[in-house]
This record gives C-alpha cells, structure tokens and sequence, in this order.
C-alpha cells in the first residue's frame, strides 16, 4: 500500500480571508514622508520566536527579520561580504579579527548604536546560557571573546584562526542593548527593536504591522508594511492576484505560470540550498542503519524528474547537500542516477529483499513544489518496497523536534542550506556528529569537519570541505532530492524588489 501525504487545502480561505480582513485602505492613504504607502507581503509563517533574532535563521525568520534589524555584514547572492553596521574589516593576527562600526546609526527607540552593542550582543550569545544555546549562537561558536577597542571599533577573538568570521557575524542581528537587558529575551522579542527601516508596531498571530524608521541609516522608501502569514501557496498566490499583497514569497512553479507578466510577475532563481529527507541512525533501531539501505534509497528516487518537471527546470538534481557557489563546494560530486533494480539489489544485500516500511515527517507550503517533491519521491521508494508515511508537521512541531532531537520517525525533511553566509560547513555539520544532538553520526566527517572549522587558511579549508563533502554523498546522511529554486510573485506596483540570499531589502521598496 502506497501512503500519500495528506496536501489539505484547510486554511487557505481562512488566510485569504485574513488578508481581506487587514488589506488596508492604507496602501492608498497618502504615502507620508516616507513616499511609497504601504508594502503588504505574504509569507509562509511568521517567526515562532517573534522577534527573537536568534531563534533561527533563514525562512521564515529572515523575510520578517530584515525589517527590523542589521548585523555588520550582508553576503551577497555573489558571495561577496557587504558593510552593514561595520564599513570594514580586517585581522591583524590569526586569532584577531577587528571591525570598524558606521557612525551616527540609532536604534528605532533612539538608543545609540556602538561598540557597547555589539559587546553586549555577542557576550549573549557566547556566555549567556540562553543565549549560547541559541541557532546563531552554533554558527559563531569559533568567536571566544569580544571587546570595545573605542565606541566605533570591536575586537573579536577566535579560539582558532577564522577565515570565515566577516561571513559569520552576518547572521547576528543587532537588538537594542538597553531595552534588551531590560526585558529579557522573551519581552523583546515580543517588542523588538533594531536598526533596521521599520518598526513593530503590532504583531498578531497572522499579522505583522510596521512603521517606517524615517532617521534610519537605511531610512525607507514606504511609509508601512505589512507581513501576513499565509501558510499555504495557494493562499499567497490568490492574495497577490487579487491585489491584496504586493510580494508573495514562495510560490509554486504552476502559480508562477499564471502570473500575466502585466499586473504581476515571478522572479525566479535557483537558491543555495538542497531539499533532503534526513535520516535518523541515533535514535532507536532502523533499517536506515545500514549503508546500503542509505545508498538505496538514493538510487531509487529519480531526481531529474524532480528537476524538470517540478522546478521548471532551473533546480538540478543533487548528490550532496552543497550549491555551486558555496565555500567548499566540491564540482566532481554528481547526483546518485535514477537507478530502481540497484537500489532492489542493494536492499536484498541489506537483508531487506521485501523492502520496509518508515515514517517520515515533513512541513510542506514553504517552498516550490516541495509537497510534490515529497509525493514523487514516496512513489519511488514504494516502487522498490520502501513505503513511507509521510507525516505533516507544522513548522513549530518540526523546530521543537529538531532542536531536542525527540523525533518519533525514522527521518524528517531538512534542507541543506548554506545561506546566509554561503559556506559549506554549517549545512554539513547539522548533518553530523558535531550537530547536538545529532541524529546522525559519521565520526571520520566530524574528524575532517572539525579540522576545516579550525583552518584558517581559505584555501586549505575549502579542501577539507571538499572532502568531507565526497564523504558524505558516500555514506549518505540523507536522501538527496534537488536544489530548490526561488519563486517570488511580484505586484508591478512594487518597486526596488530584490532577493539577495533571501535578504529582502526592504529599505529601496515602494509601491507606486
């Protein structure tokens, strides 16, 4: 028997009516000084964490995050390092990294950005215990020490040399020290501030209201945004067709079709990451135990199918996790060939001639035809007698399991995502013994991972990559499927649209 996943359209009206019970005569009031009226997106969810910057990076948190907040750097969708909150950088010994601060930025409730800021950020979350036990927290572990040098200069001190440290602290949000230290984590993130375009000025459970921060550094261009949750595509596209929002984030590949080209259009790009189904080996006992049951099921799911028919072709199949333009990624890596009597074979090998049976737990609706990914590749696997119960999660549920590894299946979908910084290492690592806890452990990859963490020189680093990177399509971690790709719709009302790693800036936005 084949288990499909269930692809319920329930809250897709709810959320369209959402939109119509918010869309605002706003976005035709006069636009203020700010010029542009109100920009209205719509995203898959809001941040579980409102705002707490450090819950988590990527979607949904970044499309939300943008707004409010600035780190010190930015890394292009080229992988060049942008000035942020620092306007250079440099490290004048190996362990030393020092950053100069840009003068005359404050903070949306007037507090001064400097030196102190920083310090009192990343003192969070490198001895804080909430704090260090945060996502960012994992991906700035190299940082030991941080120090104001005058109010516009900090010293960061790696425990080892850090090539990738002007990268790193691009994923660190900047929170008004004061206010933070006196709410707390849990207060602010339920009144963020930073110094980004726009303010909270209410956070609801399907809505976010902002104001624009008129003496920003980066002041806006709109007067408002909104940001509206609208959990399936389905929803977002309707609302974008109907003139309900201006930027619907994540559409599907069949929505983006439709758009006239006119009154709406798709942006379409290829994103530096890779959808998988994450195997679990830590946790109880499971046939995915086995190499060769790993290997098999990488064989049986025919990946170029995915890529063409799904992802309109500009997604790739993936043999590994890592994106051609990432630190470390490894060019004579190929995808597993669509191959069902190999992974038969391999399976008979493993003791499993009759297949087995496994379940598998998924979020679907935040990106391209990720539910039809996840249908296909169920109908490969029963294809060679692996049947998988595919079990929709909300993206909460999903996050609580990941972060306390309390999975009750036997694998779960993660992407491999080397954004915001575009390097290989953290995506790897999530997918190692050096994620805690982890779900799955290849010590010789932690072995060879460990070491690219402490090398400092850029090029030997990346080598290092590259070989874990040829480990790990060896003796997978997951089941590799595609490189996802980047719908967004866009109104032609909307003006400055850009996506940068998913960066939306925010600032250069209008509507006309």
């Amino acid at each position: 028997m084949r288990f499909r996943v269930r692809l319920g359209t329930a809250g897709i009206l709810a959320g369209v009516l959402v939109v119509a019970g918010c869309s605002s005569g706003e976005q035709k009031d006069p636009a203020g000084s700010a010029g542009g009226g109100t920009i209205r997106v719509g995203v898959d969810a809001l941040p579980p964490g409102k705002g707490d910057p450090y819950k988590g990076i990527g979607s949904p948190e970044v499309y939300t995050h943008a707004a409010i907040y600035d780190a010190l750097t930015l890394v292009d969708q080229h992988g060049k390092i942008q000035p942020m909150l620092a306007t250079e950088w440099s490290q004048p010994a190996p362990t030393t990294w020092v950053f100069k601060l840009r003068d005359g930025v404050t903070f949306s409730n007037g507090e001064k950005f400097d030196a102190g800021a920083v310090v009192a950020t990343f003192e969070y979350l490198v001895k804080d215990p909430e704090g260090s036990a945060s996502v960012v927290a994992a991906d700035v572990k190299t940082i030991s020490g941080v120090k104001a040098v005058d109010p516009l200069t900090v010293e960061f001190t790696t425990a080892a040399p850090d090539a990738m440290v002007p990268a790193r602290v691009g994923e660190v949000y900047i929170p008004a020290p004061a206010k933070f230290k006196e709410l707390g984590m849990k207060g602010f993130a339920n009144d963020p501030v930073g110094t980004g375009p726009f303010k909270v000025d209410s956070w609801n459970a399907n809505l976010i209201k902002l104001s624009a921060v008129k003496n920003s550094w980066r002041a806006p261009k709109a007067a408002k945004m909104e940001i509206h949750a609208l959990p399936d595509p389905a929803a977002r596209f309707q609302a974008l067709q109907s003139d309900q929002i201006d930027l619907a984030i994540q559409l599907s590949p069949d929505q983006s079709k439709q758009l006239d080209g006119s009154r709406t259009r798709a942006d379409i790009l290829a994103a530096a990451q890779v959808m998988s189904l994450a195997f679990i080996t830590e946790l109880g006992d499971s046939p995915l135990k086995k190499k060769e049951v790993r290997e098999a099921l990488n064989y049986a799911v025919d990946k170029e199918s995915m890529a063409k028919n799904l992802l309109l072709g500009v997604g790739k199949p993936s043999g590994s996790g890592i994106t051609d333009g990432a630190a470390g990624y490894n060019s004579a890596i190929k995808p597993y060939p669509y191959d069902p009597e190999k992974a038969k074979k391999l399976l008979a090998d493993a003791g499993y001639p009759n297949g087995f049976s496994l379940k598998a737990d998924v979020t679907v609706g935040s990106f391209p035809a990720d539910a039809q990914i996840y249908q296909l590749m169920q109908q490969n696997l029963a294809d060679v007698g692996v049947k998988v119960e595919l079990r929709q999660v909300t993206f909460a549920e999903w996050l609580d399991h990941y972060l306390k590894n309390t999975w009750t299946s036997q694998a779960f979908g993660l992407s491999w995502n080397t954004l915001p910084r575009l390097d290989a290492l953290r995506p790897m690592e999530l997918f190692s013994c050096l994620k805690k806890p982890a779900f799955f452990c290849d010590p010789a990859v932690a072995e060879v991972l460990g070491r690219a963490a402490k090398e400092g020189d850029g090029e030997s680093r990346n080598k290092l990559l590259a070989q874990a990177q040829q480990m790990q399509h060896d003796n997978p971690p997951a089941l590799y499927l595609v490189q996802q790709i980047d719908i967004t719709g866009v109104s032609s009302k909307l003006q400055g649209f850009q996506n940068i790693n998913r960066t939306i800036p925010y600032d250069k936005m209008h509507v006309s």
